[in-house]
Formats: structure tokens, C-alpha cells, sequence
């Protein structure tokens, strides 16, 4: 049962049984002794096994809530029945007092035996002394706060009043830095003419921020001896990159490319020299890794070869039988390497 329940089988309680305590007041002699008490004879009986308050126990706890109460045995006394036992899991208590016509009983039911038990004490107090809770009119004894008393010239502390918080300055954006360097190194190149031998470039670079890089520049290929062929080829090529990571001083980055220039043949298969000059132009795309730091640069590619100009070479033996010597193929394979500085 809740604490609300038992308080209000408290209060029925006590109203019901307050007029039989009138009643038998009026009704039982009064021994001089005892002018402001009441002798009551309280039967107490325990069969709810649920750790229930003894019969002394019940008696104490009356006796505390009202001075008025003096239990005994004899004859004339009012009699006051008190029951406890379990029923469906929960404890049952019943008050009955009086006989015949003027027996009165209350029921007060609960989980646990000591809040029915303290129920039933509670209104056997309000039945024998009505104004067993309304409290005793001394004033209540002051009791020290455990508190220091304050000194009357002492003022309270005031605490400064916090400062606004400034917001801190965002940190400006840094200007995109501009970079201008010169280059040169070495290219193989195996599209525009048979086998593959180097050749040198040189170029500008210019860089925006960390990321972009544009270079243009130019590359010479010397001659090329294939039988009674030779070969030798100048571009000039332009390529974008940019740099895919950013690893301290190391910058992998992907580039696309495009070659322009012309490829000068001399043969000598027919009866005089021929010499001719082809057009050549290619796109590419390739990775690189690029060591960069503020004065120099280091960088290798590599890069797939799409030559836009296709050309075919052939020769002529003595009889004038036209012979198939080199045809520029459909793909081919450039690798630079290159070192240069940051102006």
C-alpha cells in the first residue's frame, strides 16, 4: 500500500472510532490514580510472518504517540483488538474495539507488516487521545545550524562581474602564393620514330598555390639511325598537373599534355638521297612525383603517348620493291625527368 492509502485509513480510522472512545469514557469508572489516562485492554494477534512488530513493540509505539494510553487486564477496561495476517501477498490489519452494538472495526491493508502495524498504532492513539498528533505547544528547541553566525560589520563578498569574452579573430586568408621556376631534363620517347633515345628539354613553370602547375616549354630529339633511315624531331609541349597530395616536400600528381613539332626522314634506299619533314602531334596523360621545396624542384613522369599524326616510312631496294620500314603506332610511352628552380 502507497503512504497516500494509509494515510487516509488513518484518518476514516480515527473518525470512526473517536465516538466510541467518548462513549466509553463516560461509561468506565475513573480511578484517581490515573485522572488523565485511559485504560485500555489490548488483544494482539500476528499470523502474518511478514517480520510484524511484537506485541511489546505495538504497545510502545502507541505509548509514544499519546500520553493517555495504560494497558491492562482489568475488567472494566476498553477493549481494542488488533489483527495482522497475510492475505494474496499483502498484509491485512484490522482494528476492532468496543463490543456488541458498539463494536467498531477498521481494515488497513499495505506491502510490508511495519506500515501497517504503525497504521493500526496511529489510530488506537487517535482513538484513546483525539489529540494525540496535534502536537505538543512548547516551542520547538532550536538546534544549531552548524553554521558560523555572520559578523554583523562584514559585508557580503561580491564577485566581480565576468569580463565579455572577446571573440577571437578569424585568421585571414593566406593570398594564393605564385610560383615561377625553370626546368630542363631528359625525355624518351618511342612513338614518333624506332627505338627509344633520349632527348633533352627545357621549360618555364608557373604554379598557383600548392596545387596547380602549368609548364610550357620545348624538346629536341637528336638523329636517329635505323638502317638506311634517319630520324631527328623538335616539339614544343604544354603541360597542366596538379598535385593530388601534399606529403612534406613531396607532391604526387596527375598531368595531361600535348606535343606539336615535326619529324625530319632521310633515307638513302633510292638512287639519290630523299629527305622529308612530317608533322607531329600527340596528347598525353600521365603520374608524376614531384619533390619540391622553395628554391628547387626534382620531378619524374611518366605518361601514355596519343599521337594525333600517323605516319608511315618505307624504302626501296634495287629492284625498286617498296618495303615497309617503321609506322607510327596507335599508342607509345614518354618518361621525363626533370630538375629545376623556383625564380
Amino acid at each position: 500500500m502507497s503512504g497516500a492509502a494509509l494515510g487516509a485509513a488513518i484518518v476514516a480510522t480515527a473518525l470512526l472510532l473517536i465516538p466510541s472512545a467518548s462513549a466509553a469514557q463516560t461509561e468506565t469508572p475513573v480511578d484517581p490514580g490515573h485522572a488523565d489516562s485511559e485504560a485500555v485492554t489490548l488483544v494482539y494477534v500476528d499470523s502474518a510472518h511478514r517480520r510484524c512488530p511484537s506485541e511489546d513493540e505495538f504497545r510502545a509505539e502507541v505509548t509514544r504517540l499519546t500520553s493517555k494510553a495504560r494497558f491492562t487486564k482489568e475488567a472494566g477496561a476498553r477493549k481494542i483488538r488488533i489483527e495482522l495476517e497475510t492475505r494474496a501477498g499483502e498484509v491485512r490489519g484490522r482494528l476492532i474495539t468496543g463490543d456488541g452494538k458498539t463494536q467498531s472495526s477498521r481494515v488497513v491493508r499495505g506491502r510490508y507488516c511495519t506500515e501497517v502495524s504503525s497504521a493500526l498504532a496511529i489510530a488506537v492513539a487517535l482513538t484513546i487521545d483525539p489529540e494525540a498528533l496535534s502536537g505538543s505547544s512548547e516551542p520547538p528547541v532550536e538546534t544549531p545550524s552548524g553554521e558560523p553566525p555572520a559578523k554583523p560589520d562584514q559585508k557580503p563578498e561580491t564577485k566581480p562581474e565576468p569580463k565579455p569574452q572577446q571573440e577571437k579573430p578569424k585568421p585571414a586568408p593566406k593570398p594564393l602564393k605564385l610560383w615561377w621556376g625553370l626546368g630542363a631534363g631528359l625525355t624518351l620517347e618511342n612513338a614518333w620514330a624506332p627505338q627509344m633515345k633520349p632527348g633533352g628539354h627545357a621549360f618555364l613553370l608557373f604554379g598557383v598555390g600548392d596545387r596547380l602547375r602549368i609548364a610550357l616549354g620545348g624538346t629536341r630529339f637528336p638523329t636517329r639511325e635505323d638502317d638506311d633511315l634517319s630520324f631527328d624531331a623538335w616539339f614544343g609541349h604544354g603541360t597542366i598537373s596538379v598535385n593530388l597530395a601534399l606529403v612534406g616536400s613531396l607532391r604526387p600528381y596527375a598531368a595531361l599534355g600535348y606535343e606539336a613539332g615535326a619529324v625530319n626522314a632521310s633515307g638513302t634506299g633510292l638512287s639519290k638521297k630523299v629527305e622529308a619533314q612530317r608533322p607531329w602531334q600527340t596528347l598525353s596523360a600521365g603520374l608524376g612525383l614531384r619533390l619540391e621545396t622553395e628554391g628547387f624542384f626534382l620531378q619524374l613522369a611518366g605518361s601514355l603517348v596519343v599521337p594525333i599524326s600517323r605516319q608511315r616510312y618505307l624504302v626501296s631496294d634495287p629492284n625498286g620493291v617498296l618495303q615497309p620500314v617503321f609506322e607510327v603506332p596507335r599508342f607509345g610511352l614518354k618518361q621525363e625527368t626533370s630538375l629545376g628552380v623556383f625564380l
